[in-house]
């Protein structure tokens, strides 16, 4: 039988695993929060104004669209998978557990989003101006109560935040008579809403690190 010592040695132990996973996967959610409200933007601000990006560069703005912002969405998605995958290799070996057994949820995820976005391409006018702020809130509500669902240490209430955040600012967006306006303004409280929650992420986690090495 273990000692008192030896269990609160094994119980410190296992705390300081379960911090080290936490502040792993917060400062991932917190550098794909920043890409995103990073990329995303920029690539609609691609895409709306592609006529005079093709007439800089000497193409077509269909040429323009399907080269330029497509490169910039593929870089950022290829980021976010990198740091969400080195987080869950790093989870899996410190579990001693297979990568593959976490894959499901990642997948899950991944769907999340992607489908978001996509359905954004069927939202009508009037709101398709605000359309992307209605995907980055919906997939972050849901995401946030998926991962609130599994096992483990998964509560993120940044989700939440920027789910309700985005939401809620799409509603006096859209009473703005000024389509331009309005479309540029989404795009600039989209970028604002994930970026902020990218830092705060990011501090969580130093705050998370630091904690565990008291």
């Amino acid at each position: 039988m273990l000692g008192s010592e030896e269990i609160e040695r094994v119980g410190k132990a296992l705390r300081l695993v379960e911090r080290y996973e936490d502040y792993l996967f917060r400062r991932a959610m917190g550098v794909a929060f920043i890409v995103c409200g990073v990329s995303f933007p920029l690539t609609a601000f691609m895409i709306v104004n592609a006529q005079a990006f093709a007439e800089l560069l000497g193409t077509s703005p269909a040429a323009f669209i399907a080269f330029v912002p497509t490169i910039t969405m593929l870089a950022s998605a290829v980021i976010i998978v990198y740091v969400f995958m080195s987080a869950h290799l790093v989870y899996s070996r410190m579990r001693k557990g297979s990568f593959w057994t976490d894959f499901p949820h990642m997948a899950a995820m991944f769907l999340i989003w992607f489908l978001s976005f996509y359905l954004t391409r069927f939202v009508p006018e009037p709101y398709f101006r605000v359309s992307w702020l209605w995907a980055g809130g919906a997939a972050s509500l849901i995401s946030y109560l998926f991962m609130k669902r599994q096992e483990g240490h998964w509560d993120y209430p940044v989700l939440l935040v920027i789910g309700l955040m985005c939401a809620a600012s799409s509603i006096p967006l859209l009473l703005i008579s000024d389509a331009q306006l309005s479309t540029a303004l989404s795009f600039t409280v989209f970028g604002a809403c994930f970026i902020a929650g990218g830092v705060y992420s990011l501090f969580e986690a130093s705050r998370v690190l630091s904690e565990s090495e008291k």
